[in-house]
């Protein structure tokens, strides 16, 4: 290195390096430092008729060449700690997971499509470089889910299903007991896909430098891969699921993936995704029917090109629990009309959805439908904060703020905040800003500023206005009435007859989701041909949503979708599908009372319940117990404890063989708990894809984290030079102090020579020769 050649030593040793002087610094010292002054002394007379301005630069110059020969003179060095020789030893630790077996690089000398594969080349930097190399003996070790010994680098066999790189270097720095351990070496790609990972305090609370050298490229050339598949545990039957995958593509060029999404053998979603250089991640949501009520095991697997040299990364398999939900959803409108009728009639075909409603119907008579006994709603509104928090999500219809009184509206506000409730709010004439809700608490909570114009107009209006959906709403099933694909999806907003109102909207907020929106004197020209849709005007939002607290909340601006049933033909279902999504979604996202979490991996399941009373306050003392039933129907009962600092229970087991585990949860807390919520499950799946499959490119920057935290470098395998000088003067073990000298260090002298040159140079330039 350039450094090393200039400077004689490496850029680490003068980091942690002292200077020092070796030299005499006595009487024939000072007498040729006097010497030296005497001569700058004559020169500076011959300068004497120059003006100052050319004397200064000059006499600057000769005093600092002056002071270069004596530094030279008294004997420069650096005093550092290096490893006392023969007592202290360095670990060797080789990455052995599957994914060591993939190609390291194209490197020369390789025949085509023979390339080293990565353990390959950790072998040979052990038995080549690292093991004579480093100065001091070298204990070998391996690692893949678990950290051991090994003899030899002939034993040393990739076949781990598993890395926990960072628990191995934790453990192995923090318990090696035979000697003093000065440094670590870690050959690995980086690619972590077991244990925490993510705490380097205790690595670095160890105190022993960690030197990694990565092997494997940075991206899999031609590379296609689902990086992530995120959906939910549960989900009502016949119902629109939507999973979320993030696919990673190293794709040369653009191309097209086709996603399917099987239950077991059966395909009941296909969608085609473009990847290419300008999309390296992409983030795409697809939705796919529940269908009927049990446990499936969901695929979705990526069609990939045929050039995709890691198909093994292209599935990702998740349990469904299909299963009947009860959603409790409170209704409050203010005025007959015709959208309470319909979203009634469009709800009460799903058995699911438990709607009750408060109606007034003039300003002194209401009518109530769906309530549980003669005192339900019967002052309009639930009479406590535990009745009001027993629901999912709570509509407003045309309905006046003053309707509320002030501990009502605070009461609906902890609703979405707190309890993690949502809240649906309708257009209306007394709906939004003319009901007067913008100086209600309510207001902070939805995504909309609410507003009023400086002439305190209305925003309700009527009008002729087109809905259709977003690109966000098109990818969502909040709002899916319909379509195979993306085109037909749209064709099918665009062929719903036009609304007969629209709410005026304020200025939407950072977190708002505009999924429906509208644009006036639409109409649409059909008949055999394929929809064309003429629009006018600008697009305003219909519907959008936000998250706020725990919970959620949305606006829809028209009053008037009854349309979308009255001037179809009867067995036109979309206004039905319409009414009953949004009301599912938004009802299923309301926060349960009872969280139960199980993370299942090849070897144990991490347990997790969270509780919640009646006012949804996090419940800290309660007796928990689970049962777990394994795939050959055997079962065990276990406590849960309260995890320490949390307000929550869990415990991590050991489930044994791979299969789908059962857990069943029974809590009691002193009558804090409802009945229904003592006793919930979920389902686990132990064993799950080949994880070194996925992400099994070169982590650069989990290694340089590592690197950073325990003061060890990253190194290219191409270039070990500098290594066993790192170990040498950076290391944990056993230290003595050296000096090294620097008085023949090459910087000095070549300083010395650009002094002199430059002097000489403003001498001749200025005619002083």
């Amino acid at each position: 290195m350039w450094f090393e050649w200039l400077f004689k030593y490496p850029r680490h040793v003068f980091a942690q390096g002292e200077w020092a002087f070796t030299g005499d610094l006595g009487t024939w010292w000072w007498i040729l430092a006097a010497a030296l002054l005497a001569v700058s002394i004559v020169f500076a007379r011959r300068l004497a008729r120059w003006r100052l301005s050319r004397r200064v630069p000059l006499h600057v110059l000769q005093a600092a060449a002056v002071a270069v020969i004596l530094v030279l003179l008294a004997g420069p060095a650096l005093e550092v700690q290096r490893l006392a020789p023969g007592v202290n030893t360095v670990a060797v630790l080789v990455d052995t997971s599957k994914s060591m077996v993939l190609p390291a690089r194209a490197a020369a000398g390789i025949a085509a499509g023979q390339p080293e594969s990565r353990i390959a080349i950790a072998k040979r930097l052990v038995e080549e470089w690292i093991a004579p190399g480093v100065g001091a003996p070298v204990a070998l070790f391996q690692f893949s889910d678990e950290l051991q010994r090994a003899t030899a680098t002939d034993v040393l066999v990739a076949a781990g299903d598993r890395s926990r790189l960072v628990d191995a270097l934790t453990n192995l720095a923090a318990n090696y007991d035979q000697g003093a351990l000065a440094a670590v070496v870690a050959l690995t790609d980086g690619a972590r896909n077991g244990g925490d990972g993510t705490d380097l305090d205790a690595l670095g609370a160890a105190g022993v430098p960690i030197h990694l050298v990565g092997i494997g490229p940075s991206a899999i050339a031609g590379d296609v891969e689902l990086a992530e598949l995120t959906m939910p545990r549960s989900a009502p039957p016949n119902t629109q699921v939507t999973a979320r995958l993030v696919i990673r593509a190293a794709a040369r060029e653009g191309a097209d993936v086709r996603v399917r999404v099987r239950d077991g053998p059966s395909v009941i979603a296909v969608e085609t995704i473009r990847v290419g250089r300008a999309t390296p991640v992409l983030a795409e949501d697809i939705a796919f029917p529940s269908g009927a009520a049990g446990l499936k095991e969901i695929t979705v697997e990526l069609e990939a090109p045929a050039h995709d040299p890691l198909p093994g990364n292209n599935t990702r398999t998740r349990l469904l629990d299909v299963a009947t939900a009860e959603y409790h959803v409170l209704y409050l409108e203010g005025e007959p009309r015709w959208e309470f009728k319909f979203i009634r009639r469009a709800v009460a075909e799903d058995d699911e959805i438990n709607l009750a409603t408060w109606l007034r119907t003039t300003p002194r008579k209401t009518y109530r439908q769906g309530v549980a006994d003669a005192d339900d709603l019967a002052g309009g509104f639930p009479d406590s904060l535990e009745a009001l928090y027993g629901y999912h999500l709570v509509i407003l219809g045309s309905l006046p703020a003053t309707v509320l009184d002030d501990e009502q509206h605070e009461w609906l506000e902890s609703f979405v905040a707190e309890r993690g409730g949502s809240v649906l709010v309708l257009a209306g004439r007394n709906a939004l800003t003319d009901g007067g809700w913008d100086v209600k608490p309510l207001a902070r909570a939805l995504p909309v500023v609410l507003q009023r114009s400086a002439d305190d107009a209305p925003t309700y209006a009527a009008g002729d206005y087109g809905a259709q959906p977003t690109e966000a709403g098109l990818a969502s099933a909040l709002i899916d009435i319909g379509g195979d694909s993306l085109d037909e999806r749209e064709r099918s907003w665009a062929t719903l007859p036009m609304l007969a109102d629209y709410q005026r909207l304020g200025e939407l907020k950072a977190a708002a989701t505009t999924y429906l929106q509208v644009q006036g004197s639409v109409r649409v020209v059909g008949g055999e041909q394929p929809a064309v849709v003429v629009r006018g005007g600008s697009a305003q939002p219909l519907l959008v949503a936000q998250p706020y607290g725990f919970g959620q909340t949305a606006v829809l601006a028209t009053a008037s979708t009854w349309r979308w049933r009255m001037r179809t033909p009867p067995d036109d279902v979309r206004h039905s599908l319409f009414w009953r999504q949004l009301i599912r979604h938004l009802a299923g996202a309301a926060l349960p009372r009872q969280r139960l979490s199980v993370v299942a991996s090849d070897d144990e399941l991490a347990v997790r319940v969270a509780l919640r009373n009646a006012r949804f306050e996090p419940t800290a003392e309660a007796a928990v117990t689970a049962r777990i039933t394994a795939p050959n129907g055997e079962s065990f009962d276990t406590s849960l404890p309260r995890l320490a600092g949390e307000n929550a229970f869990g415990k991590t087991l050991a489930p044994g063989a791979p299969g789908i585990y059962r857990v069943q949860v029974s809590a009691s807390a002193a009558g804090e708990l409802r009945a229904q919520d003592n006793d919930f499950e979920t389902l686990a799946r132990v064993g799950a894809e080949n994880l070194e499959d996925f992400a099994a490119a070169l982590n650069e920057p989990l290694l340089r984290r590592i690197a950073e935290a325990t003061g060890g470098q990253v190194w290219n395998p191409d270039d070990l030079a500098g290594l066993a000088d790192a170990i040498a003067y950076g290391g944990a073990g056993v230290q003595e102090l050296e000096r090294l000298p620097l008085w023949d260090a090459p910087f000095l002298y070549l300083l010395l020579v650009l002094l002199k040159c430059a002097e000489w140079s403003l001498r001749r330039y200025w005619g002083g020769i």
